[in-house]
């Protein structure tokens, strides 16, 4: 039977261990299951024994990574009977490793990274190939002790999802506030400015989202964009679906997203061809959006080639 793990790895003192206090101590998260901690270092933090008890979670200490291998994984469940574990990973054992020395039953349902960011370059500088590893693992990274306007975004997302297309990004600042992906025009991974504007593969999710919630900010703006053609009952004649295929929250959860195309050809393009569509946005009442949406007005529509990942992402 799979056991489920929620991995949380990063540097010393980046946050691994206070997340993991908060999360077991949400009742929504631990629901009354037994949590095994797995810490494979010790930082300033300490696991409260009050916070323990009340979330049923036991704790386990790895000092060494020779230690952390099947074998003795296996005895540590065997002794606490878990049901699910979090397993507060060393920051210096890199993750491409790490799926060999764990039992063959775990399952990996998120992988998260805590990064301070304020130390993030010194990183970069001197452990670039553990960072990238890990970068190219994870599926959430955290970027803590941000500073208001001092957090350069765009050079973030280049550089990380160029190694992770996937991965999902978050920013703490030291006041307090949360961000999660990139708010604002400025922070589009695309030019806004640009006519048409440019969707690259990697960024239709972002655009989506944007475009479905600020549909203002596109009207009547020229847009060039690749996907599938995809035809639901609610299309009406004379357009078609520009889509891909994204998991919205889980790997059982895969679904077709994207926006109207209106051409008077549309009937010429089969469902599943790839097509780059150039047109304008605007703005019209539709069954498919259960009331008013953006529908690309096509001006130019041809084949072109199948985007190398079949999943977009939201970040």
């Amino acid at each position: 039977m799979e056991l489920p793990v929620y991995m949380i790895t990063g540097f010393l003192e980046s946050g691994k261990t206070s997340f993991i206090l908060d999360t077991i101590n949400d009742k929504q998260f631990s629901k009354g299951q037994r949590t095994l901690i797995i810490a494979c270092e010790e930082g300033e933090v300490e696991y409260a024994p009050d916070i323990l008890k009340a979330a049923k979670a036991e704790v386990e200490f790895i000092e060494d990574e020779e230690d952390f291998n099947p074998e003795h994984l296996n005895e540590l469940v065997k002794k606490h009977r878990p049901t699910q574990i979090m397993l507060e990973y060393n920051g210096m054992w890199s993750l491409r490793t790490m799926a060999q020395k764990a039992p063959k039953d775990w399952t990996f349902y998120q992988i998260f990274m805590f990064v301070d960011h304020s130390k993030y370059q010194v990183y970069m500088n001197n452990m670039r190939q553990l960072l990238s590893d890990n970068f190219s693992i994870a599926d959430i990274v955290v970027f803590n002790r941000c500073e208001k306007n001092k957090v350069d975004k765009k050079t973030l997302r280049r550089s990380i999802k160029a190694l992770n297309p996937k991965i999902d990004m978050m920013f703490e600042y030291t006041d307090g506030t949360i961000e999660q992906g990139f708010q604002g025009d400025d922070e589009m991974p695309y030019d806004l400015n640009a006519d048409p504007i440019e969707i690259i593969h990697d960024d239709f999710g972002l655009w989506y989202i944007d475009v479905m919630s600020n549909t203002e900010r596109y009207l009547n703006r020229n847009v060039r964009v690749r996907g599938m053609v995809f035809r639901a009952s609610n299309v009406p004649k004379g357009y078609f679906v520009i889509s891909r295929r994204a998991m919205t929250c889980c790997a059982n959860d895969i679904q077709v997203v994207g926006i109207l195309v209106k051409a008077p050809n549309a009937a010429d393009f089969k469902d599943g061809a790839w097509v780059e569509v150039t047109g304008r946005i605007i703005a019209e009442r539709q069954s498919a959006y259960k009331g008013e949406g953006p529908v690309l007005n096509a001006a130019e529509i041809k084949p072109t080639e199948a985007a190398p990942s079949e999943l977009v992402y939201f970040s």
